[in-house]
């Protein structure tokens, strides 16, 4: 029999144990420099007085635990279409969200809670990067039957009606894609190549100069000249560094790759009539809803060799969401194959978009970023450090071309796509991404002309969405204004 939630409910019973732990978690996190200074200053103190420090210290953070559990109720305000948390102590508070502000509900097991068996909910509204409730400790039916209510479009009802909708619901069993982990394993050794490459860079950086400094502290019988064994060790041959380089990049490939499987492992996609949900993780398990209706880009990512592989990586972001969010507060797919890709975008937007229309920069574009990437910095560098300029040209030679190569590769790829119904935009170097939206979820559009562009005909225009602003620069104009008014048109009309 289903949970009613338009009574005050309160948390799993087991919920007490880890609020404890939660609060021995806090204390540590906060006390942690003071519980250090009383055990290495212990010989000062008697045994029977630490023993009684800790016993006291548990017996208080028990009480709150339990205080806390009885203190913390929940439940869904039927007349208000509200969902209402109280919770508190001393200071206690009362939370009041909205049914229909309600953008996100997610069901997570982190590692600890799978000892008791019981899950996590959090619950997302916009225009706030946090979640706005989380309820620790559910009871996994609980967790689910909590979300269908909060995340229905209709009108919350009565217990009956409910159960009649949600039965309904079931009878029709909803469509699911799985991720395989070939796809997820292809997704975690071709992706983030540059993060990957940062990170092994910086940490060998730390733990070289961590060495040094131990080395220049030992003191050795025979003094130890650290310039000399500096000067070897930059002496070694271009294929010792270039060996050295590609170590790196190995093993930052085999840790992203492993850090992926652990985090995307057993990803299985559940579309529903108004929704869809993800579920995946290894030792933190999540699941995630999103509704169609609510979401407001699409961003495809895929590199060369995803494309090879025939695999991508899909954002989904929300009302009150964008791409400067951390990635664990964004709704993505990695790894999804093209034939899955198209079956999911479906079924958002009920059609795959088609593009017939596009607009691509002018090639002053090239100009300005060489400008911008290539004379200005070395310009910079020779009237600051001439003889350094002098003496490593082969550097600045390399960093041109190279840098050059990247302006190119971006201006190929700068897109601006469009039909009647949606706008994608295309950018990127290595990791190229398609940014779709629909004309009619825009908010508005903005289309913009520096005094010296008039000659040229050139500007730049913004759209601007639920889910932040994306704006593409050196287009023609005239086609510009022409798009503008189509978009003001469509966004009136609807």
């Amino acid at each position: 029999m289903r949970n009613s939630f338009f009574q005050p409910q309160r948390q799993s019973k087991t919920g007490i144990v880890l609020l404890f732990l939660y609060n021995i978690g806090i204390v540590i996190k906060n006390l942690w420099v003071l519980i250090v200074l009383f055990f290495v200053k212990k010989e000062k103190v008697e045994s029977w007085m630490i023993i009684v420090a800790i016993i006291a210290a548990i017996l208080i953070l028990i009480v709150s635990a339990i205080l806390q559990y009885f203190h913390f109720k929940y439940y869904i305000d039927d007349e208000n279409e509200e969902f209402v948390i109280h919770e508190g102590i001393i200071n206690t508070s009362v939370t009041k969200i909205k049914k229909k502000n309600i953008q996100e509900v997610n069901i997570s097991q982190p590692f600890i809670h799978r000892f008791f068996n019981i899950y996590k909910l959090e619950i997302d509204t916009p225009g706030s990067s946090e979640k706005e409730v989380k309820i620790s400790a559910l009871t996994k039916q609980n967790a689910i039957d909590l979300k269908k209510y909060l995340l229905t479009e209709i009108a919350v009802e009565p217990l009956e009606k409910a159960d009649d909708v949600l039965v309904n619901e079931e009878i029709k069993q909803p469509r699911s894609i799985k991720i395989s982990t070939a796809s997820i394993l292809k997704y975690g050794i071709t992706a983030n190549y540059v993060r990957s490459f940062l990170a092994m860079v910086s940490l060998l950086i730390y733990g070289f100069s961590e060495l040094s400094n131990v080395l220049k502290k030992v003191e050795f019988e025979k003094q130890l000249d650290y310039d000399t064994v500096e000067a070897e060790f930059l002496a070694f041959s271009i294929p010792v560094i270039l060996g050295i380089v590609l170590v790196v990049i190995l093993v930052g490939i085999i840790v992203n790759a492993v850090r992926t499987m652990i985090k995307f492992f057993n990803f299985k996609i559940t579309e529903n009539n108004q929704s869809f949900s993800f579920e995946y993780g290894l030792f933190n398990t999540r699941n995630s809803i999103v509704n169609k209706s609510k979401v407001q880009v699409i961003t495809e990512t895929q590199n060369w060799i995803q494309k090879k592989m025939k695999i991508s990586y899909v954002k989904f972001l929300q009302i009150g969401k964008n791409e400067e969010e951390d990635e664990k507060n964004v709704a993505a797919v990695p790894g999804i194959n093209n034939l899955e890709k198209e079956k999911l975008i479906s079924t958002i937007w009920k059609e795959n978009p088609v593009f017939e229309n596009a607009l691509k920069p002018n090639f002053r574009l090239i100009i300005v970023h060489t400008f911008q990437w290539i004379v200005l910095p070395l310009i910079l560098v020779f009237a600051i450090e001439k003889e350094l300029f002098i003496k490593y040209w082969f550097l600045a030679v390399t960093y041109i071309v190279l840098t050059e190569l990247f302006i190119l590769i971006s201006f190929r790829n700068l897109r601006l796509f469009y039909n009647e119904r949606f706008i994608r935009l295309k950018s990127g170097i290595w990791d190229v991404d398609n940014r779709t939206f629909e004309v009619e979820k825009l908010q508005t559009v903005k289309i913009s002309q520096y005094f010296w562009q008039r000659k040229t005909n050139l500007g730049s225009i913004t759209f601007y969405t639920s889910a932040g602003r994306f704006k593409m620069i050196a287009l023609n104009f005239v086609k510009l204004k022409k798009l503008l008014n189509y978009c003001i048109y469509k966004i009136e009309t609807d």
